[in-house]
């Protein structure tokens, strides 16, 4: 199980991601009436940071206070940090009694267990009518194709299965191309799951 010292040192000297959105959460959160969102496992925080400057008010909650460290001063860089609330935590173990019109997890580098806990509490945090999105590596890249080793990776089963959600939830569940920014597609396949809880 990952810790906060072993997530730090991953993070190292210099910024690891690029900072840009990821082209999924993109897409589905500009269908959405804009409200409050909770991005789990929120690294640097290029995502909240997106959701922040199209009107979200966007919690981020990541185990590397050296990664949210960047993510306040990116914020702050962007204009948006009065829309952003950033909070280091143990995610095999955070919960929040919060509920969010959105809630996030992309690229959740972790094993099992930790990644299907904060899934779960992913599904709690979703407000009534509110959507969760859960995009990760698939399994089945290509041999060549550079990634996270294989216990961070999951497939359409067993996240479907993980979170076993009810009646209450209309769930969609892929597995696609990653896109670009720009449209273009790549050799990386994501598993795409999202949900809506029902009601108001």
């Amino acid at each position: 199980m990952s810790s906060s010292a072993q997530w730090n040192e991953r993070y190292g000297p210099e910024r690891v991601w690029s900072g840009a959105v990821n082209p999924t959460l993109k897409a589905v959160a500009s269908t959405l009436d804009v409200g409050i969102a909770l991005d789990i496992g929120c690294g640097e925080g290029g995502d909240a940071i997106w959701l922040a400057s199209t009107g979200w008010r966007v919690r981020g909650v990541d185990f590397s206070s050296k990664a949210l460290a960047r993510a306040s001063e990116a914020a702050q860089a962007h204009d948006v940090g009065s829309r952003c609330e950033w909070i280091q935590a143990d995610l095999s173990v955070w919960t929040t009694n919060r509920a969010y019109d959105l809630v996030t997890c992309h690229f959740l580098h972790e094993e099992r267990d930790v990644r299907v806990r904060a899934w779960h509490s992913a599904a709690a945090a979703v407000a009534p009518g509110g959507t969760l999105l859960i995009v990760g590596h698939a399994p089945d890249e290509g041999s060549g194709t550079h990634g996270p080793p294989r216990e961070s990776r999951f497939d359409e089963d067993e996240i479907t299965s993980a979170l076993a959600l009810s009646s209450g939830w209309e769930v969609e569940v892929d597995t696609v191309a990653r896109q670009g920014n720009d449209g273009s597609s790549s050799d990386r396949l994501d598993v795409v799951f999202s949900a809506t809880r029902i009601g108001r």
